[in-house]
């Protein structure tokens, strides 16, 4: 039977026998062909998305029922309630390899990563005033800080050797190694002012010019590099091709890259914190019964917003997996992610990540284009993305970047600047965003000019680095 680990609660197996009676005649009456049995068939497949949510409700009551610091879901809890499929009842593709699955970690990153069978567990915990448990798929916040540490060194190692072999090759007048040293230890603080974060903002005069001293430290041994490698590729007699240099100005601008998300999640550290606290202050004066009926008053705010990402492919909203369908890879789809996040580091540079830190990345059951949830701030991503995994992903990313927009900075010169733009309602606005942005994203930043022409300048403009000051 299926969640043999709660065969003694009837609750649970009610809905499953519920769910299995619908799937009989659901499929019984597939099996005719007949156009008017079809569309039976879809309003019972309606009553069997509904039954999703029964079975859900009911392992999380036989979870909850004895009041556990903290919940921790079994395989099969976890395919049913991150994929919506229950094996031998509603069934996933043939070739899905359950145990790869249930293995697959996503590396580190800025963005925080869960399922949503991880994001129940952390509710529980946030309710209880516990520590929230790392989710199954990814890391906990130091984990991540330290992951990102060493991609980092590693990068800059990278960095660091090309420019020995620039220096060994072309004559130069600079202490190149000197130079290197500057930029490795004063990276973080340059990108402390830039980002103008609370340490530099609020710190001290001494402080504060400490921080630019090391800045201008870093801003000088980088323009002696960049001109040592600009130098490098003019030279007559050998000249360093274009695309090395391509290939160093990618490996430079990563450390930068990575070097903000550092400092990013570092400040995350005392958002979370004030999130946790928020709601566990709430629930203090709870009772376990209480409790259990405001973990349950969570999920059912995050069932609409589920239904998300399908509403914006135009799809099934239903939670339970279509048939035969094989779900995305955690692991990849948070790699592209974090590529994303790469070509648009400044999305986190918005009041709503200064107030409530870096959004979550929750993977759903469902299918659809990933969304963003702003009550909740979290991207929700699909287990079964429609249109590949970099559309969902952008659209998840393009999502969040409207959103959180409450300045204009966007909003204004899409509309204003783009001739068609101008009569759209703000839905149809944000529709044309979200398809636009997924091209920029995931076609124009590869060198594919796509977009038309009034947009594509737009987009230039508004997503294109400064120059620093």
């Amino acid at each position: 039977m299926a969640f043999s680990r709660w065969k003694d609660v009837p609750e649970v197996n009610q809905a499953v026998e519920k769910l299995d009676d619908y799937n009989y005649k659901y499929r019984k009456l597939l099996a005719t062909g007949k156009t008017d049995d079809k569309v039976q068939a879809a309003k019972i497949w309606q009553n069997m998305s509904s039954c999703y949510w029964e079975i859900l409700f009911a392992i999380v009551d036989a979870q909850t029922k004895n009041n556990p610091e903290i919940l921790q879901f079994d395989d099969e809890e976890r395919i049913f309630i991150d994929l919506g499929s229950i094996p031998g009842l509603i069934n996933l593709s043939k070739d899905f390899d359950a145990n790869k699955y249930l293995a697959s970690k996503c590396a580190g990153g800025i963005l925080p990563a869960l399922t949503l069978s991880d994001y129940i567990a952390e509710c529980w915990a946030a309710i209880n005033g516990t520590e929230s448990p790392t989710p199954v798929i990814g890391m906990s916040l130091d984990e991540r800080i330290n992951y990102l540490n060493g991609e980092l060194l590693r990068t800059q190692q990278e960095r660091n050797s090309f420019l020995r072999e620039i220096d060994d090759n072309y004559p130069n007048n600079l202490d190149v190694r000197q130079l290197i040293a500057n930029m490795n230890s004063y990276l973080i603080s340059a990108m402390k002012v830039n980002m103008r974060v609370p340490e530099y903002r609020e710190g001290s005069d001494s402080v504060r010019q400490k921080f630019a001293q090391e800045r201008k430290a870093y801003i000088d041994a980088e323009k002696s590099i960049l001109l040592l490698v600009s130098s490098a590729q003019k030279n007559e007699s050998n000249p360093l091709p274009a695309p090395q240099v391509e290939k160093f100005l990618a490996i430079h601008d990563k450390t930068k890259v990575i070097a903000k998300k550092i400092l990013y999640s570092q400040i995350d550290a005392v958002k979370i914190a004030r999130r946790v606290k928020k709601i566990s202050d709430n629930c203090s004066g709870m009772s376990a019964q209480m409790r259990r009926g405001e973990l349950k008053n969570m999920l059912v705010k995050k069932r609409d917003y589920l239904t998300v990402p399908a509403k914006n492919a135009r799809a099934d909203t239903s939670l339970l997996c279509q048939p035969d369908s094989m779900p995305a890879d955690y692991a990849k789809m948070y790699s592209i992610l974090e590529d994303f996040d790469s070509l648009d580091i400044e999305m986190f540079n918005v009041p709503r990540v200064r107030m409530y830190g870096i959004p979550r990345a929750i993977f759903v059951p469902g299918q659809g284009l990933g969304s963003y949830d702003w009550q909740d701030h979290s991207l929700l991503i699909p287990a079964f993305p429609i249109g590949g995994e970099d559309k969902s992903a952008s659209y998840a990313l393009g999502t969040f970047r409207w959103d959180s927009d409450e300045d204009r900075r966007l909003k204004t010169p899409y509309e204003q600047q783009i001739k068609e733009n101008r009569k759209k309602s703000l839905l149809a606005l944000a529709e044309g965003f979200y398809k636009d942005y997924a091209l920029w994203m995931t076609k124009e930043k590869k060198g594919y000019r796509i977009l038309p022409r009034e947009t594509h300048k737009v987009f230039i403009n508004m997503f294109t680095a400064k120059p620093e000051e």
